[in-house]
C-alpha cells in the first residue's frame, strides 16, 4: 500500500466538485502512484462511490479499496429507527448497494462507520453485535479482505481495538499534529492488536486554528518554513505506526501538492520533539474531559 491514500469524502457535488473533474482526479491520483482509495455511502449519499466505480473500472486490480457500512440514509432511519444498526438484512443491503455503485464484487477492507456508536452493540463492556457476525460471514465468503473500525470518538478506540475483532483502524481528519494525545493512545491500542492504521489528514490550514494547541504548533510550523497542511501530512507520515495517510483534495493542484509532500523525507527528530512540546500544553482533552490532553 502506498503511504499516501485518497479519501473521496470531498469529491462530490456537495463540495462543488463537478462529476467529470472528480473522476479525472481519482484517475490522476492513481497515475501519480496512489493505490489506496477510501470511500463510503455517506459521501454524497452514494455519489462518491459511483465516481470511484467509474474512475477505477479499468484500474480495479491496482487499487486497495476501503469502503464502509453504517450512517444509514435518513429514510431508512425514519422507517426502522436505530434498529437498522442491528439488522443484518439492512446492513447487508447497504453493502451490496455499495458494491453495485463501485462496480466491484468485493472490497479489500470494509470499515464500520461511527464504530463507537452504542446502536451497533449489545449492552455491556464486551464489543458484540449482529454487525460483527455479518462481517465475519462476508470475510469467509471472500466478499471482503478484512474488517476495520472508524470511530468518531478516539477515546473509544482502546475498547474497540481490544476486542480483537478488527484488522484495521481509520482515524478521522482532525489535524492530529495539534492533537497528538488521542492519536497516540489509539496507535498504541492498534499496535497491541497488530492492526493496520490509516489516518486522514487535513489539507485546510484553518482546521489547526480551531484546535487545542493550534497557536503553538503554528509557531513551530513558521519556524520550520512549512505550511500547516504540509506539516500535518508529513508529521503523520513520520509516525512509525501509521501505514497510510489519507488526503482529500478537491482539485489537481491540491493532489499534486500532497503527493509532493509525501515524497519528502520524514521530519527531523528535533522538529518532531518541538511539535510534541507544542502540542503537549496541559489542557483538557476535547473529546473526554476526564482525560488530560497533554502528551
Amino acid at each position: 500500500m502506498s503511504p499516501l491514500g485518497l479519501t473521496t469524502s470531498q469529491l462530490t457535488s456537495a463540495h462543488l466538485v463537478a462529476h467529470d473533474d472528480a473522476v479525472a482526479l481519482v484517475r490522476e491520483a492513481v497515475r501519480l502512484g496512489v493505490d489506496v482509495i477510501d470511500t463510503a455511502p455517506l459521501y454524497g449519499l452514494g455519489e462518491a462511490e459511483y465516481i470511484v466505480g467509474k474512475a477505477l473500472e479499468p484500474l480495479a486490480d491496482r487499487i486497495f479499496l476501503m469502503g464502509k457500512i453504517g450512517r444509514f440514509e435518513k429514510s431508512i432511519v425514519s422507517g426502522h429507527g436505530t434498529a437498522c444498526y442491528r439488522s443484518p438484512a439492512l446492513i447487508s443491503a447497504q453493502f451490496e448497494h455499495s458494491l453495485r455503485l463501485l462496480r466491484r464484487d468485493r472490497l479489500d477492507l470494509l470499515l464500520l462507520h461511527e464504530s463507537d456508536w452504542p446502536e451497533w452493540w449489545e449492552p455491556g463492556a464486551e464489543v458484540r453485535g449482529p454487525v460483527l457476525d455479518l462481517l465475519d460471514r462476508l470475510r469467509e465468503q471472500g466478499r471482503i479482505g478484512g474488517t476495520g473500525m472508524f470511530p468518531s470518538d478516539p477515546s473509544q478506540a482502546p475498547r474497540l481495538c481490544g476486542s480483537g475483532r478488527f484488522d484495521a483502524l481509520l482515524f478521522r481528519k482532525d489535524m492530529h499534529v495539534v492533537r497528538q494525545a488521542p492519536l497516540a493512545v489509539s496507535l498504541e491500542s492498534a499496535r497491541s492488536q497488530n492492526m493496520g492504521v490509516a489516518v486522514a489528514a487535513s489539507l485546510s490550514p484553518s482546521d489547526a486554528g480551531r484546535a487545542p494547541h493550534g497557536e503553538a504548533v503554528q509557531a513551530v510550523a513558521r519556524e520550520a518554513g512549512l505550511s500547516l497542511p504540509e506539516l500535518g501530512v508529513r508529521w503523520l507520515l513520520s509516525q512509525e505506526d501509521v501505514h497510510t495517510v489519507l488526503v482529500g483534495p478537491r482539485d489537481r493542484k491540491e493532489l499534486e501538492r500532497a503527493v509532493a509532500w509525501a515524497a519528502e523525507p520524514p521530519l527531523e527528530p528535533a522538529l518532531l520533539r518541538a511539535l510534541a512540546d507544542a502540542s503537549g500544553v496541559r489542557q483538557r482533552n476535547p473529546w473526554n474531559p476526564e482525560i488530560d490532553g497533554a502528551d
